[in-house]
């Protein structure tokens, strides 16, 4: 005796579950891209700030200070990517960094976008701070209330 069983949900699982699946694991790789990018934004907005405040005498001296910060700048936080270049520029009164980071698509022949290499990028700007004219901007402002 041949018995009938109905099948159509398992057809249904067979052909829903993968695409659900490849879906959550794709969104939880863009969080950690996510992720990635911002501790990039972080380490450059800092490393700006320090540059900005930093006590030298010559750009030579503040160069290599920038540079002491940048090498203690853990690149093992990163999940996901490598972080691929910083680059620092002392232009007059100004701190510039740039950093960039890379990941590759980790499924190949998946990569819909037609490149396996995601990239972000991160650029802050700040002007050097002179003490002599904080501590007089300062004091107007405390005077001028």
């Amino acid at each position: 005796m041949k018995r009938k069983v109905q099948a159509y949900f398992t057809v249904e699982a067979a052909m829903i579950i993968p695409v659900v699946i490849s879906v959550i694991l794709f969104i939880i790789g863009l969080w950690f891209f996510q992720y990635d990018r911002c501790l990039l934004e972080q380490d450059m907005g800092a490393l700006a700030l320090k540059g900005s405040a930093v006590n030298a005498e010559d750009k030579t001296e503040a160069a290599e200070q920038m540079k002491d910060w940048q090498s203690r700048i853990s690149r093992d936080k990163f999940v996901l990517w490598n972080q691929k270049e910083v680059e620092i520029k002392l232009e007059k009164d100004t701190i510039a960094v740039r950093g960039s980071g890379e990941l590759e698509f980790p499924f190949a022949g998946m990569d819909f976008w037609g490149n396996a290499v995601w990239r972000a990028q991160a650029r802050y700007e700040n002007h050097r701070i002179d003490p002599a004219l904080f501590v007089r901007n300062y004091r107007r402002i405390v005077e001028g209330e």
